[in-house]
């Protein structure tokens, strides 16, 4: 009989304390949040009983181990897929903020600091967890308590790593076999880690058709979309070798000891997997529905128009390839989710612009937008106006930044947005700044 180790206790006042006060949240929020977060509590049972067998067994084969990772790695699939399958939901934000960091559970497969990669995937789910905060922060407290409990789950979820496994998971050398303590594990295989995805093409997109606003202005952004490999010979190149957020190969998942980079949760192969069969199942879509116009699953379609637009609307664009979207008239906001080689151009966006999860991406303002958010994408040009000087632009995990000033004459003149930076201690606190850079 298996006995219930320091390091399973302090995992149990985990799940006792803050887990339970963020599934009581859930619970009261209701809805599509309340059966995710099933799901998270269903991934964290999992991991128990995992690290029950850690501390009771000897290390298991390599096989075996994948068998045992099995359950957690499924409990994360279900939990991506949930988000995936639910993006009309009202809480979309709140199942994307779950779903982007829930992969915190993947540590157990992180050498030799797994802590650091815990804090990573919380960072992941940061972006929607505030978008959590900024929409219902006037509207009802239960939802920044909410955010509160789950990041403060992962927070003491990464300091109880660090106090019990410093450098990864440590089996019981003086331990029984892992068949003996519960029964034989499935043999049913859990698969490895996923290839690294192939390089972002190197050629921007081409676009045809009708543009809304000034002709000239919106003939810049199409001139340039023509040049070919030529619009992007001015920009840093960086291998998508180099960048561990889009080469999983980076972050091994076996538990092997490496200095690059941690490695990605156990459910990566199978998420990555469901991500492909939904993307080529699913057909194109272009519908208003309630406030939301949606475009999504669009391959090469150069003449999207969206119009008859109202204020109080916004607009999100997923997954589409190789297409051009156009915005005529007011909105709130515009979000470019997980596209590739995909052109926008658009009138004037009230709240914001925001890039997630892109490649090789491009925008033109017409009129006005007061900020332009680009997070872990890479390849981005952005097309200012001579009335959108003063948009902010941020920009988080995310390379090959461009923005594009009018000048005088109307043509444009280019401008890289900093991905280096040096911090230096000056003997009171740390001072981060940029590199030097040089446009050519």
């Amino acid at each position: 009989m298996s006995q219930v180790s320091p390091s399973v206790k302090a995992f149990d006042a985990i799940v006792s304390g803050t887990l339970t006060k963020f599934i009581a949240c859930s619970d009261k929020i209701g809805g599509d949040v309340k059966t995710q977060v099933a799901m998270v509590k269903a991934g964290f049972a999992a991991q128990r009983d995992f690290l029950v067998k850690v501390s009771n067994c000897k290390e298991p084969s390599k096989d075996v181990l994948q068998n045992l990772l099995k359950s957690t790695a499924d409990k994360i699939s279900d939990i991506q897929n949930f988000r995936e399958k639910n993006r009309s939901s009202v809480f979309f934000n709140h199942l994307s903020a779950i779903s982007e960091s829930i992969s915190a559970l993947g540590w157990v497969t992180v050498s030799p600091t797994p802590g650091p990669y815990i804090r990573e995937m919380s960072d992941a789910g940061q972006f929607f967890a505030n978008r959590v905060l900024k929409d219902f922060k006037e509207k009802d407290p239960v939802h920044a308590d909410w955010v509160k409990t789950w990041l403060g789950t992962l927070t003491e979820l990464q300091a109880y790593v660090k106090e019990y496994y410093t450098t990864g998971i440590q089996w019981n050398k003086k331990g029984v076999d892992v068949s003996t303590l519960g029964g034989k594990p499935s043999t049913a295989s859990a698969g490895g880690a996923p290839p690294p995805p192939g390089a972002p093409p190197s050629v921007p997109i081409t676009s045809s058709g009708s543009s809304g606003g000034p002709a000239a202005a919106k003939s810049a952004l199409f001139s340039d979309l023509n040049k070919g490999e030529g619009v992007t010979q001015s920009l840093k190149k960086v291998s998508d070798d180099m960048k561990t957020h889009k080469n999983p190969a980076l972050r091994s998942a076996a538990p092997q000891s490496s200095k690059s980079s941690p490695s990605p949760s156990p459910a990566a192969g199978s998420a990555a997997k469901s991500d492909s069969k939904q993307q080529t199942a699913k057909p194109p879509r272009c519908v208003l529905e309630g406030k939301k116009w949606v475009v999504e699953y669009q391959q090469g379609n150069k003449n999207i128009v969206i119009q008859d637009t109202e204020m109080k609307q916004t607009v999100y664009i997923y997954k589409c390839d190789n297409s051009t979207v156009q915005v005529k008239g007011k909105v709130n906001a515009i979000t470019i989710d997980s596209c590739k080689k995909t052109a926008l151009v658009f009138d004037e966006a009230i709240s914001a612009v925001d890039f997630v999860n892109c490649q090789s991406v491009q925008a033109q303002v017409i009129n006005k937008v007061p900020t332009i958010s680009i997070e872990k994408t890479d390849g981005c040009m952005v097309y200012l106006s001579k009335q959108s000087l003063q948009t902010q632009i941020v920009s988080a995990k995310s390379s090959e930044m461009n923005v594009l000033i009018p000048d005088s004459s109307g043509d444009f003149k280019e401008f890289p947005i900093p991905e280096q930076f040096r911090t230096s201690w000056n003997g009171k606190q740390l001072v981060t700044e940029m590199t030097d850079l040089k446009v050519g």
